[in-house]
C-alpha cells in the first residue's frame, strides 16, 4: 500500500480533476426519491433542470405521483388565516394557514432542489481578489485561489475494482469543521481521478439529514462526473413522528438539450423544508 504522501497526491489530483471538468450549459433530469414511509413503500419523481455555470436549479415542485392523486385535506375546520409577508424589496408573499390539524406532507423527504453536478466540496473555489485598487499601469487581477489549511487528513486504504473500474479508496478525517467538511471515504478512478463513490457524514442543510451518513454513487459521462444516487445509511426520523427507511435519491434521465429554448423552464423556488446542498 502507498504511503501518506501518495495519498495526499491522489487527493490533490482528484480536486484538480474535478475543478477542470466542464459541464453543459443546461442539464435536464428526473429526481426520484424513494423509501419506506413507515412500512409503506413510497416514491416521488420530480422534473428538474440546472445550469452548472451559476448553480441555478429549476424544479417543478409537484411530483408526478402527486399530480395523479387527490391532495390531502387538513383535519378539522376548513378555514384559513392569511397574512402578508414582506422580504425587503421583494414582492409580498401570502401565507395561508389552515385552522385545524395540518395534513401530512405529500413529499417523502421534501422538495429536492438538487443538482447531479454537486461535488461535496471537491472543486477548488476561486475567490474575488481583495487586492489594492488598480493603478493605470497595474495588471488586472480577475480572481485568486486562496490557500487554506488542509481540511482533511487523507489515507489510502486500498485500490479495489469498483463496478469494473480500478479505483483508489481514500479515507478522509476532517481536521476542522466536520459538519461542513463531510467527506469520510472516497473512491476515485485510477486513470482520471474522478469520483466514483463517496461516504459522507451528513447531507443537505437541514436536520435530521445533516446527522445521517449517506453513500453517494457517481457516473462519469463524457469526462464529467454526475451523481447517480444518494442512499441514507441510517433511518431518517422526520417531524410528525414520521420514520423513513432506506431513503434513496436518484438522478435519472439526465439529458443535455440542444438549445436552452427547446422547452420552457420552470421558475426556481424554495421552501423552508426543501432539500438543499450547502455551498
Amino acid at each position: 500500500m502507498q504511503d501518506a504522501a501518495d495519498a495526499q497526491t491522489i487527493w490533490l489530483q482528484t480536486r484538480s480533476a474535478v475543478s477542470s471538468v466542464r459541464y453543459p450549459r443546461r442539464i435536464d433530469y428526473i429526481i426520484a426519491v424513494t423509501g419506506l414511509d413507515g412500512d409503506r413503500p413510497a416514491a416521488d419523481h420530480y422534473r428538474a433542470s440546472c445550469d452548472p455555470s451559476d448553480g441555478v436549479i429549476r424544479l417543478f415542485p409537484i411530483s408526478d405521483e402527486e399530480l395523479t392523486t387527490t391532495p390531502p385535506a387538513p383535519h378539522g375546520a376548513g378555514a384559513y388565516v392569511s397574512a402578508a409577508l414582506s422580504e425587503g424589496r421583494n414582492a409580498p408573499a401570502v401565507l395561508a394557514l389552515p385552522m385545524g390539524h395540518p395534513a401530512l406532507a405529500s413529499d417523502l423527504l421534501g422538495e429536492p432542489l438538487l443538482s447531479p453536478t454537486y461535488m461535496f466540496g471537491l472543486p477548488y473555489v476561486a475567490e474575488k481578489s481583495r487586492a489594492a485598487p488598480e493603478t493605470e499601469n497595474a495588471l488586472r487581477v480577475i480572481a485568486t485561489v486562496s490557500a487554506q489549511a488542509p481540511a482533511y487528513r487523507v489515507e489510502l486504504i486500498d485500490a479495489p475494482v469498483l463496478d469494473g473500474i480500478p479505483t483508489y479508496h481514500l479515507e478522509l478525517t476532517p481536521l476542522r469543521r466536520p459538519k461542513e467538511n463531510r467527506l469520510r471515504e472516497l473512491w476515485v478512478g485510477t486513470d482520471d481521478f474522478l469520483p466514483r463513490r463517496a461516504v459522507i457524514g451528513g447531507n443537505f442543510t437541514l436536520a435530521p439529514f445533516v446527522d445521517v451518513p449517506w453513500t453517494v454513487d457517481f457516473s462519469v459521462v463524457d469526462g464529467a462526473p454526475y451523481i447517480s444516487r444518494e442512499a441514507a445509511d441510517a433511518v431518517v426520523y422526520l417531524t410528525h413522528r414520521r420514520v423513513v427507511k432506506d431513503a434513496v435519491i436518484a438522478f435519472e434521465g439526465i439529458d443535455v438539450p440542444g438549445s436552452i429554448y427547446d422547452e420552457p423552464l420552470i421558475a426556481p423556488g424554495r421552501l423552508d423544508d426543501a432539500l438543499v446542498e450547502p455551498p
